[in-house]
């Protein structure tokens, strides 16, 4: 089938039983509506576009047409659209619903969409002649291309508490049931003491995949809209900005997800010993009491061997409090001056050294609830006490988040006996450890007895 021309889209979506055909069709490609209708579309075919001319997307020009806009501009007149108007009219509530979507969309799925262009750029940068797919065939909605110039956008008004890009920059895109991080698996010693014989075999690596792999799940939640909701809302970006609200709590929860992850591993792989190593905070400095002291902190970036480097640390709040207090030698020089500079050629204590070892450019911290009472020091015959954790991890190498991405329509349902409409937001998405022994360490704030047992709390 070709291509749609702008009236082709109008007339099509104007007419009730076309529009169902149209809906039926995205969910047979397994794309959100306004996708299939962008990808369905073609503004040159129109034959009236001029060089300066904007170019919309097909979903742009339905919003145009049914004169739906969160546009507001009050001293041009301009007011976004009412919801109750959308009530009144099915082509309306239809775009109204799948707007919402989109919000959620835009939120939910940018981190993997940023990853993705990353990744899309330097793909065309290795392979100049094309022969590579970009990374996704088809984006996630129509987040690529916004139309909503009045919303409220999440970076500056409605804001995670910790962006799910701080834990990780390994966003694997699945489709299987099963995954597995892959590893390379080599000797060390091999590799650096190869000899150059004609008889001597060359030391071989191998492809490893992790210990084991992880089933993601269907995340889904229901945003109901009652008729007398939408009424009491009135105009349609707030109703937006309700969705981007609880797009907000979803990545805050992706990001609690992937924090257990760093403590104990992925969902089920508890008994496999697959989350950070537990250090003591006076293994790495022995006059440490229970406050991070600069020795443990420099001790700790050292921790990290070949290849890995401390890149971020996540704590209790009171515990990032007392690493940004730490003091050297009692003066008032405190740690955060102290740390690795900008530049890394510069970095080191205080600049009076040149650190030859990788270090990471600037360390980045923050603090979470949940590293409260998470480690559990168990002496025999004694009750088991609590203490707080800091996690510190390279982000590159720590953990994937996995998600399958454009299996799935967004899910639409409707009562009619309650006069209810559903707006259904469904996800799969699930976490691996991908080098965790190496690129995670998870230290035990205070001073449990040298004989208790240190274990996550669940």
């Amino acid at each position: 089938m070709s291509l749609m021309t702008t009236r082709e889209v109008i007339e099509r979506y104007g007419n009730e039983s076309r529009r169902a055909e149209l809906v039926e069709q995205a969910a047979e490609a397994g794309m959100p509506f306004s996708a299939y209708v962008d990808s369905q579309y073609d503004p040159e075919r129109d034959g009236e576009l001029g060089p300066d001319d904007e170019v919309r997307t097909g979903f742009q020009v339905i919003l145009d047409d049914l004169e739906m806009t969160t546009e507001c501009n009050p001293a041009a007149g301009i007011w976004p659209t009412r919801c109750e108007e959308a009530i009144k009219d099915p082509a309306k509530m239809l775009a109204l619903k799948e707007m919402c979507l989109n919000t959620y969309r835009s939120i939910s799925y940018r981190p993997q969409i940023d990853a993705a262009a990353r990744q899309a750029a330097r793909r065309q940068r290795w392979e100049r002649a094309s022969t590579f797919q970009d990374v996704h065939d088809t984006p996630p909605g129509s987040t690529l291309t916004p139309y909503m110039d009045a919303l409220a956008h999440w970076d500056e008004d409605i804001e995670v508490d910790i962006a799910l890009e701080e834990l990780t920059t390994r966003f694997a895109d699945t489709s299987k049931k099963d995954y597995r991080a892959t590893i390379m698996e080599y000797d060390e010693n091999a590799f650096r003491e190869e000899k150059r014989t004609p008889s001597a075999n060359p030391p071989m690596a191998t492809f490893g995949t992790s210990e084991r792999p992880i089933q993601v799940k269907k995340r889904m939640l229901a945003i109901p809209f009652t008729y007398e909701h939408l009424r009491e809302v009135e105009f349609i970006d707030k109703a937006m900005e309700h969705v981007e609200e609880i797009a907000v709590e979803r990545i805050n929860a992706k990001v609690d997800e992937g924090l257990e992850t760093f403590l104990h591993g992925a969902p089920n792989d508890k008994d496999l010993d697959l989350g950070g190593t537990i250090l003591r905070l006076q293994d790495l400095d022995s006059e440490a009491t229970t406050k991070m002291t600069p020795k443990a902190w420099l001790t700790l970036q050292k921790r990290f061997k070949r290849s890995y480097m401390l890149t971020s640390a996540l704590g209790y709040d009171s515990d990032i409090t007392d690493l940004q207090l730490a003091s050297i030698a009692s003066t008032n020089v405190m740690l955060v001056h102290m740390n690795e500079r900008m530049n890394a050629e510069q970095s080191g204590y205080g600049g009076s050294f040149s650190v030859m070892n990788q270090l990471s450019q600037g360390t980045r911290i923050g603090w979470h609830d949940y590293l409260r009472d998470r480690i559990s020091a168990k002496e025999s015959g004694k009750k088991a006490v609590l203490h707080n954790a800091v996690v510190v991890y390279d982000k590159r190498k720590g953990a994937e988040f996995v998600s399958q991405m454009n299996t799935d329509i967004m899910e639409t349902t409707r009562d009619m006996l309650k006069q209810v409409e559903y707006v259904v937001c469904s996800e799969v998405w699930g976490w691996i450890s991908y080098q965790p022994k190496k690129a995670i360490y998870i230290v035990v704030m205070g001073n449990p007895p040298a004989g208790a047992t240190l274990s996550v709390v669940e």
